[in-house]
């Protein structure tokens, strides 16, 4: 009884330091001020790229809810897997292990695709965006979140692919967020 007691209470220390750690870190990476950016709408299709374990694609599910569509996507289906299921009035979550040169989404399908932290790892940052533009709806939008110093590089592939900037968020010490439409 004692063991498993003890065995508690670490866990618990553990699930508090966590919890720390992800405070700070959300205090440096501003997703509410990332979402806000995003503008979601109830019922909206979006596309987490390069979606890792996860870290916007529950705040997604929630922002489109049960009416949305999130796809998360990644070339690590085991990362992808740590995501878990939609929580309740979330959107349902599907997960896509993807090549790293292929946005791999049907065509005219998406409102919003979020890359995170990810273009600079894509092998020809324009080439992907062009094909991405085909996974839009009219209207559809791609968002990149990024450090800085990524900043300069994203926006020459984004005129490279015919793509403009149509809103910006510059305020996270470190990041930047970029809204990106066909021109």
């Amino acid at each position: 009884m004692r063991a498993l007691l003890a065995l508690l209470v670490v866990a618990g220390c553990k699930d508090a330091q966590l919890e720390k750690a992800q405070a700070s870190f959300d205090r440096y990476r501003r997703p509410d001020l990332v979402m806000a950016q995003l503008a979601l709408q109830p019922g909206d299709a979006v596309a987490d790229v390069g979606a890792g374990r996860g870290y916007f694609t529950h705040r997604l599910a929630a922002a489109v809810g049960a009416r949305g569509r999130v796809v998360a996507t990644d070339v690590d289906f085991a990362a992808l897997q740590q995501i878990g299921a939609a929580r309740a009035g979330e959107a349902p979550i599907e997960l896509r292990k993807v090549p790293p040169d292929q946005p791999s989404l049907e065509p005219g399908a998406y409102d919003l695709i979020l890359l995170s932290e990810v273009d600079h790892l894509l092998p020809d940052r324009a080439a992907w965006l062009r094909r991405a533009q085909a996974a839009l709806k009219p209207g559809g939008r791609i968002a990149v979140v990024n450090r800085r110093t990524f900043r300069a590089a994203l926006l020459q592939a984004a005129a490279d692919a015919g793509m403009q900037v149509t809103g910006e968020r510059d305020e996270i010490p470190a990041y930047f967020v970029v809204l990106l439409e066909v021109k």
